[in-house]
């Protein structure tokens, strides 16, 4: 048992992999959203395959298995817009004018969580329908 339990944790450790062996759905997703050079992409498999790409810019972004996006966030810039949801967009804009987007999560049930570069967590629903200020 003990060796199983020492098995698994040492082929869940992440590995270096080029950006080349990312999901097909990931690497269009970069090409598409991001002009920065990939730094380094990681391949960790716990459980299934999730990646973490980090972007020349320090900007680092979350992929499933399948290539889809998880999470993107930027220390630094504004996070560029064509993935993020229109309508999570227009409120960000218009409640928010003299901010931008820094972070973005989708969760699990389809939920987007959002920070800004004022310190403020935003939720919206699947929709992009706004719920509330995270505390």
């Amino acid at each position: 048992m003990i060796a199983t339990l020492g098995t698994l944790s040492l082929s869940a450790q992440p590995t270096l992999i080029s950006s080349n062996d990312l999901p097909a759905d990931a690497q269009k997703f970069l090409t598409e959203n991001f002009k920065e050079k990939v730094e380094y992409v990681k391949k960790d498999n716990k459980f299934f395959d999730e990646y973490e790409v980090r972007l020349a810019d320090g900007t680092e972004i979350e992929f499933d298995s399948k290539g889809n996006w998880k999470e993107v966030e930027s220390k630094k810039n504004a996070l560029p817009t064509g993935f993020i949801p229109a309508k999570i967009q227009k409120y960000a804009a218009d409640k928010f004018p003299n901010t931008h987007i820094k972070k973005i999560e989708r969760g699990v049930l389809g939920k987007y969580e959002v920070k800004l570069s004022n310190g403020l967590e935003l939720e919206f629903n699947s929709d992009g329908d706004f719920k509330r200020i995270d505390d």
